[in-house]
């Protein structure tokens, strides 16, 4: 039987998801689902961070037109991106999630030409820019408003290293 806190957080993810999907399809390019990931990883949730960035994998692989391994690179630097930041930075400190979402903004680019190529396709770079820039813009936004609207019963402090 599901315990109240399992309820909470499995409709709080479940809601969280449908947004970040709608989201992404109103700003094609810009990964709404990203800070979800880092605000799953802050709540030490392992476990459900891991089944969220399976799914939410297979959803971006699923929903994108990039060839198979962009969503299994993406979120896997990202987690490399906040294990290694964590170290330098306050956890859930503003600049940290900018500078996050400054790494993933450059990182789009890099991703998509990078396995553009290797399927032969053709992106034009000047659009997949733009994604990225909005990306940087978007990601501490998104993970504020996240952070600001998660359950408090679900809510655990990130411990130091």
């Amino acid at each position: 039987m599901l315990s109240t806190n399992n309820i909470v957080a499995i409709t709080w993810w479940t809601l969280y998801t449908i947004i970040g999907v709608w989201a992404q399809k109103v700003i094609p390019g810009v990964d709404f689902l990203a800070p979800g990931i880092v605000l799953s990883m802050q709540e030490e949730a392992g476990h459900r961070t891991l089944w969220l960035a399976v799914i939410w994998i297979l959803l971006l692989e699923g929903i994108g037109n990039m060839p198979f391994g962009y969503g299994v690179a993406w979120y896997g630097l990202l987690v490399m991106f906040y294990s290694v930041g964590r170290w330098l930075f306050e956890a859930r400190s503003i600049l940290f999630m900018a500078l996050l979402g400054a790494g993933l903004g450059v990182l789009h680019p890099i991703l998509t030409h990078f396995l553009s190529s290797l399927a032969n396709l053709t992106v034009p770079v000047q659009p997949t820019i733009l994604e990225g820039l909005v990306q940087a813009l978007v990601f501490p936004i998104v993970w504020m408003a996240a952070d600001q609207l998660f359950p408090k019963r679900l809510r655990q402090d990130v411990k130091p290293l």
